[in-house]
């Protein structure tokens, strides 16, 4: 640890004296003013403590949200007193001695709610308890599981075990962190050397010993040789702890060795009783939903609710950032299921579904997620965001990489690279320069490069990039060749202006973010690209047919000076270790699924000191659905704190969620085959085309629908600007009919928007006699010098169209609207009598649930803006309101994955060849 961070540790165990309130800019320079008198500080620079400090204590956390079923009690308050802390205190010391900064009181308090939906471990009798902890990709589940864990055994569970996702890089680097957070020693040396090597927060005195039955090591998941060797008796005074993977032969094994431990209850089933176990499911969306019926379980899910049937004390807790799958677990199950594991008879037991708690954790305010990088608009709440300016569009993969890529054309591999992979690499070689010249050049910097899932394609992509490293280090060492200018032209165009943006938009403070000149830069150049090396990440170990041999699993903690590395994958990537540092990805695989596609961005995370430096190349159509993807993940955030504060149960959830129009296409179908017909409903929300199809043929098909409509519409109410000028016609009181036709012959792909569905609820409400009041309204600009005659069936008028801004995003396929917005907010309540000029959004709500009004705005929209479409064809694009009506009539949608050019046609063959 270098002299600063020493005293920057030291500073928060000093100020931790001081309620939260009370730690502000005063008295933080008081007591750096006591380390300068301390020996061996004085040569610090007292400023950028006093800033870094300054930053640590303006973030900021929000407190985690619960729903939590009627049956479940508190009971930690009143058992507190009783419990022992000493493994959480050993770990908080240990979490305080590695980083200060770290946020100890919010953990402490996330874990005491979450422990406190837990059972009592001291309960006699059967219990069993399922739960579910939603966080954000990359935002630290493990530390806050690590804790629970602490804090579980302190109360008195006895069997420990983690379920680490379905790679052994993943499962490893989770023992470790289990090693070093909880065990207290290395467990490869123990279990394999009988070694007791002291790690993590073995340096800090506990009377508890705790054993582990799997170690660290690449094949230390779970043997039953080995743990019957090491003789230590589940349940005993010693707690034991198993890191496993996801894997039948595992989890099999598991079971059948744990099975010797159990005795006939007296329904004649076999149990192990009175060892407390907790289950923590780690990634509790991948693999363990069952995805085929109540009667044919999916090995998985039915392995793991086979082992903990076997217990008559369990807790199981899925830990996910991505709980869309888990919602829809079937409540229903049988309890006559019965499974054969290794010619022995269990039963089965229940499903997996979160029946007893959800906590939703929220991410402190300097987490870099989905919002920050995409941004996103809620058109229903009025509330925006606006991503930071860290997205590079890759769109000229072909002919490299495919735009898919099948058993076809697989064998087809690349002989080069595309030039924005290229400009990547580039990216990462300045990454790693600045931060040396920030005081991090002992730091890990990644580079994430996932393309491909095929073996072949990640091998001759790691060959392809290692050889331009290879003439790009070249280039820097001798000074010859263009790369310097190149370097000098990408940092002064992009890195520049990319630091100012960011500085003015991250929501914390970062005084290590500023800006450094080329001449600094060059002086490190060489030092940085010396420092970097390229990895191969997958699952076959035979380099017999590989091309690139840099296969070794990626060991940050072995690189004590900092690892600099750009890692070529798949899978491992998309769901396995964790990348350090991770500055710039380069990343081109398609997945329809929301849960895949969230959990595959290893850029989110914690950037400290860096996030301007962050760049993630991809291509328009995954921007586009990421930004999708986050208002649907924000929206079921809200839902979520919203019925936690009605105090409603995770059931509750479900049923809400199924109603919810924009997650349709959350997971795999298979995840939802109780729910694959589910229940939506509109009622208050407003739906808009905020992204329009390029294409020539559906652009003319959009305005002739438009035009089929107007000639059947008469006698408009023109609407005039205070200069009097023409903006726009108003029909009242129009059929549904008329509306229902315009949307079934409207062409768009956007995901969120299905006509069909839009109008099978019209007509549900129809008959009962509701949504039967629409008003039409066209938007025009009469100050535009483009214009358009607009044929309606008693006259016609010519007017100008309105403008809107084409952002980068959808390249030329789509025109996508700045600020994901089409519908301007004067216009969503231009159908009522309002006397506030000004309204809240909830006051014309409430107006228009009154009179009963639904609306439809269309926009036809300047074209000029894009030169590529004929002239005089305007983009039409609209906007629909719907009133709140109460005890609407929902509609019946039938679950399935959304059927559009963005597809995963890949397999996944990145497995070990081993297992």
């Amino acid at each position: 640890m270098s002299h600063f961070e020493s005293a920057r540790n030291i500073a928060h165990v000093l100020l931790q004296k001081y309620k939260k309130k009370d730690i502000v800019n005063a008295t933080i320079a008081i007591e750096v003013e006591n380390i300068f008198l301390m020996p061996g500080f004085d040569s610090l620079d007292k400023e950028e403590l006093i800033s870094q400090l300054e930053a640590d204590f303006d973030i900021y956390s929000k407190e985690a949200t619960l729903l939590v079923a009627e049956d479940v009690l508190p009971w930690l308050y009143d058992e507190k007193s009783k419990i022992n802390p000493e493994l959480w205190n050993r770990y908080k010391i240990y979490m305080n001695q590695k980083d200060a900064s770290f946020p100890m009181g919010s953990l402490d308090d996330i874990t005491d709610k979450i422990l406190d939906k837990c059972v009592n471990p001291k309960v006699k009798g059967r219990w069993d308890r399922r739960g579910m902890v939603v966080g954000n990709v990359q935002s630290g589940k493990t530390a806050n599981y690590t804790g629970l864990i602490n804090k579980a055994t302190d109360a008195g569970y006895k069997l420990i075990i983690v379920i680490a996702g379905i790679h052994n890089s993943l499962r490893a680097q989770t023992q470790s962190r289990i090693d070093e957070g909880f065990i207290g020693r290395n467990s490869s040396d123990f279990i394999l050397k009988q070694r007791n090597i002291k790690t993590g927060v073995g340096y800090i005195k506990a009377e508890t010993e705790i054993y582990s039955y799997t170690s660290s090591d690449a094949k230390g998941d779970f043997n039953r040789n080995i743990a019957s060797r090491i003789s230590v008796p589940i349940g005993g005074k010693s707690p034991t702890v198993l890191v496993i993977k996801k894997n039948k032969s595992i989890l099999e094994n598991l079971i059948l060795w744990l099975h010797q431990f159990a005795t006939t209850d007296e329904k004649g089933d076999n149990r192990i009783f009175d060892v407390p176990l907790l289950l923590i499911d780690d990634e509790a969306d991948n693999a363990s939903v069952n995805s085929g019926s109540e009667l044919d379980i999916k090995t998985i899910n039915r392995l793991i609710r086979t082992l903990l049937n076997l217990f008559n004390q369990n807790t199981f807790i899925g830990y996910t950032a991505t709980p869309y799958a888990n919602i829809f677990i079937p409540s229903s199950w049988s309890d006559t299921l019965e499974t054969i594991v290794k010619d022995i008879r269990m039963k089965i037991g229940e499903d997996l579904f979160p029946r007893d708690f959800i906590v939703n954790i929220p991410p402190p305010s300097n987490y870099v997620g989905a919002v920050q990088v995409f941004g996103y608009e809620n058109s229903d709440t009025g509330e925006d965001f606006e991503g930071l300016d860290i997205i590079r569009t890759a769109e000229d993969q072909e002919p490299y990489f495919p735009l898919k890529l099948n058993s076809k054309n697989k064998g087809d591999l690349p002989d080069d690279v595309p030039s924005s992979l290229k400009e990547a690499l580039k990216s990462f070689i300045l990454t790693c320069a600045i931060r040396r010249l920030r005081g991090q050049e002992n730091k890990h910097n990644s580079m994430l490069i996932h393309v491909a899932l095929y073996v072949a394609w990640i091998d001759r992509v790691a060959w392809l990039v290692n050889e331009i490293m290879r003439d790009y280090k070249l280039q820097i060492r001798s000074g010859q060749g263009n790369l310097i200018n190149e370097l000098k032209d990408l940092f002064e165009n992009d890195f520049i202006p990319t630091t100012d943006n960011v500085k003015d938009n991250i929501a914390y403070t970062d005084h290590k973010i500023k800006q450094h000149s080329w001449d600094e830069i060059i002086l490190v150049l060489n030092d940085a690209v010396s420092k970097i090396e390229v990895r191969s990440v997958h699952g076959t170990k035979n380099t017999r047919l590989l091309e690139y041999h840099n296969i070794e699993d990626i060991k940050y903690d072995d690189y004590k000076n900092g690892m600099s590395v750009i890692a070529v994958g798949g899978n491992r990537l998309a769901r396995g270790i964790t990348l350090e540092g991770l500055s710039v990805s380069y990343y081109l695989r398609a997945s329809r699924l929301y849960d895949s596609l969230m959990q595959m961005g290893r850029w989110f995370g914690y950037r400290p000191g860096y996030i301007d430096l962050c760049r993630l190349f991809t291509t328009n159509q995954l921007i586009n659905w990421y930004r999708h993807i986050t208002l649907a993940t924000e929206e079921m955030r809200a839902d979520f704190d919203e019925m936690a504060a009605s105090n409603k149960q995770p059931v509750d959830y479900r049923l809400k969620i199924r109603t919810h129009p924009g997650i349709l296409n959350i997971t795999a179908a298979g995840k939802m085959r109780e729910h694959q017909k589910i229940l939506v409903g509109f009622s208050g929300k407003i739906t808009q085309t905020y992204q329009l199809i390029k294409n020539e043929k559906i652009v003319k098909n959009n305005l002739n629908v438009l035009n089929s409509l107007l000639v059947r519409l008469e006698n408009p109410k023109k609407r005039y600007t205070l200069s009097k000028k023409l903006n726009g016609l108003n029909w009242e009181n129009v059929a549904p009919e008329k509306v229902m036709s315009f949307l079934e012959g409207f062409s768009t792909n956007q995901p969120n928007i299905r006509t069909e569905l839009l109008n099978r609820y019209i007509q549900k409400q129809n008959s009962k006699g509701l949504l039967l009041d629409w008003t039409i309204a066209l938007i025009i600009n009469s100050e535009s010098e483009n214009s358009y005659e607009f044929k309606y069936l008693n006259g016609s008028v010519v007017a100008g169209l309105s403008k809107r801004t084409n952002t980068k995003i959808g390249g030329d396929s789509y025109f996508t609207l700045s600020k994901n917005n089409i519908f301007d907010p004067t216009h969503r309540r231009l159908d009522l009598e309002m006397n506030n000029k000004n309204p809240k959004e909830s006051e014309v709500k409430k107006i228009r649930a009154k009179v009963g009004k639904s609306l439809l705005v269309i926009y036809p929209l300047d074209w000029t803006v894009d030169t590529k479409l004929e002239d005089g064809i305007p983009l039409v694009g609209w906007g629909l309101v719907f009133p709140e009506i109460k005890n609407e009539e929902k509609v019946e949608y039938a679950a399935r994955p959304y059927s559009s050019s963005f597809e995963d046609t890949q397999s996944d063959d990145d497995i070990d060849t081993d297992e």
